[in-house]
This record gives structure tokens, sequence and C-alpha cells, in this order.
């Protein structure tokens, strides 16, 4: 095998080896050479403090281990300073939270009185709604998805991350042409929804039906599957004061929606004039993140090795000199007097 295939780890491993080798081979020739000078460095005994015999030992395995940290380092794959950390935060599939936009695209939706004024057309006032949840939910965990309704139904976004996509889709895109002229038949939306969220993760997902309620009968709701967790109901439009449109009186139908969310278990709001309240989004909130897991890469041991390795040859000397021996010649020996000067 050639060299440049080898290992970052075997190559660190076969370096610290040698270094380990060799630095035992000179710490014993170092040990020869001195045995002579014991009396003089340690005094009458010759022997200095029982802990230094490990000095040696301390020296060759601090050696190697800041062989082996360094070659680790130098090996290892460089990594961009600009780097912004995407890859690791991409949630895992088990924390993925989903949102199905149920979107009413039926001509009604264009008719202008909702808003504080009431002079916003009802898919402008759900492009408010849908865009002031955004900064209350955990955008980085939801994905996404948008079908729109009429006489039929149809899958516009599929899991999407971008808050964009979305916004641009809700933001006047003229999704009515896509449908046969007709009645607005929401039971259709419902089980498109239904057949999207079938093989979803079990309580993952929240439906959002954005409508006025100008449909046919509500006869035959589709069950949601598990992978539901709620369904809410955003209205919009005109409770009161309706407008005359394709042969009826177009209103927000209040007291048919309140029965559609009862038979749904979910729930209705009125988002004409006033945004979702805060305590309907609690399960789409920003949560904590989890503790991170405990492990070490090989850089982590690498700069530990570095570490240790450093510090053992950098204070083994101060403790050598300070308390490696306990004679000490000045304190021992008799001072010597100077000679008296000729007069």
């Amino acid at each position: 095998m050639p060299i440049a295939a080898w290992s970052p780890n075997f190559v660190a491993l076969l370096l610290a080896a040698v270094v380990f080798a060799l630095s035992a081979w000179a710490e014993w020739i170092h040990a020869r050479r001195s045995a002579a000078l014991g009396r003089l460095a340690f005094g009458p005994t010759g022997e200095p403090r029982s802990w230094t015999k490990a000095a040696p030992l301390l020296r060759v395995v601090a050696g190697s281990l800041l062989a082996w940290g360094l070659v680790i380092l130098a090996l290892s794959p460089s990594e961009a300073l600009s780097t912004t950390g995407a890859e690791a935060d991409e949630p895992a599939p088990e924390d993925l939270q989903r949102i199905i936009l149920l979107l009413d695209v039926s001509p009604s939706m264009a008719i202008s009185d909702s808003g504080e004024n009431r002079n916003l057309e009802r898919r402008q006032r759900v492009l408010q709604v849908v865009k002031g949840i955004f900064p209350r939910i955990s955008v980085a965990r939801t994905r996404f998805s948008i079908i729109a309704f009429f006489t039929s139904a149809r899958p516009v976004v599929v899991d999407s991350y971008d808050t964009a996509v979305i916004t641009n889709v809700l933001d006047n895109l003229p999704l009515v042409w896509a449908f046969e002229p007709g009645k607005t038949d929401v039971i259709k939306g419902l089980q498109a929804t239904a057949d999207m969220a079938r093989d979803w993760a079990p309580k993952s997902t929240t439906v959002i039906l954005c409508t006025d309620g100008d449909t046919v009968d509500f006869s035959q709701i589709p069950k949601m599957p598990r992978s539901v967790s709620q369904v809410q109901i955003f209205a919009v439009g005109d409770p009161v004061v309706g407008t005359f449109i394709d042969g009826h009186d177009s209103r927000q139908q209040a007291g048919v929606l309140r029965r559609l969310a009862a038979e749904l278990r979910g729930s209705y709001y009125d988002v004409n004039t006033r945004h979702v309240p805060t305590s309907a989004l609690t399960e789409l909130a920003v949560n904590p993140p989890k503790p991170a897991k405990l492990g070490f890469t090989w850089k982590d041991l690498a700069l530990g090795a570095i570490a240790i390795g450093a510090t053992i040859l950098a204070l083994l000397p101060l403790l050598l000199e300070y308390f490696g021996c306990a004679w000490n010649a000045g304190r021992e020996l008799p001072a010597s007097r100077p000679r008296e000067m000729a007069a």
C-alpha cells in the first residue's frame, strides 16, 4: 500500500511508537552517564527522592503523546473558517415537524373585506396571518406543504423548509386557474391532506385550513391519519356583512367552520381582523435544544494528548529542581571562612 494511502491514525501511532522507542533509549543512556554524578548531585546517599524514579517514564510518555497529537492534527482534514455549521444544525428526522397549509383558492377569497380596515382581500389576509406565525414557531425544524383546493385539490408544495417559497405561493399566485369552474369543495382538500400525511411519523403534522367557509356541505368528512396531531382552521372574511358573488351572498361561515373544527377535533380561529393567539402555536413553538451527546472526535483526543504531554514536559523540570532532592548543599556543608588578607 502506498504511504499516501495510510490512515492518519496509523501514521500517528507509528510515529508515536518511534518517539517512544527513541525517548526510552535516550533516557537509558542518560541514566547510565549520570549515575557517576549521583553523590555530587544528591549528597552522601547519591539518591534523589523516590518519586523522581517516575520522571524518565513521564518524559517518554509525554513526548509520545505530544507526537501522536501533533501528527493527528497535521493530517486531519482542514475546516473552513467561514463555515456556518448548517450541516450540524440539520434536525434529525425524529425532530422534524410538518405543517400542511390547506389553502382555499376559490374566487370568493378575492373579496376585499378583511384586515383591520376591511380593505384587504381574503387571500391577502391569509398571507399576513401565515407570515405572522413564522417568527413564533421553530422554522428550522419545520417542513411546509401547501395543498390548494377549489373544485378539486392539488398539492403545490411538499416538505419545503424555505418560508420564502411559502410566501411566494400565498402572495396572489393565480392558483384558481388550475381548477375547473364550479363550487368549492373543502372535503376534497381534506382528503388530499389525509393522503399526503398518511405515511409520516405519528403526531408530527399540523394541518392549517385557510378558508372563508364558502363551500358545499361537509358530509363524509375524511378521518385524519395518525400523523396529524392537530387541525386548525384560520377563518377569513366578514362574518356579518356578505358580498354577492356567483349567485349568492358570500361571507365567513363561522358556524359551519366551528362545526367542522369540532368534527375534526381541531380548533377554529377568526383571523379576519386579528392574528392567531400564541396559545394556538404552543406545539409549534421553538423548543430548547437537546443536550449535546457526550462524544469525542479524533481531533478532540489529539488536543487533549497535546495538552497533557506539553504540561508534563513544562512542569517536570521545575518539580525536579525544587522537589527532587532532600539534600541541600548550602544548608548541610560547613560554611567556609574567607582567608585573611595579608597586611
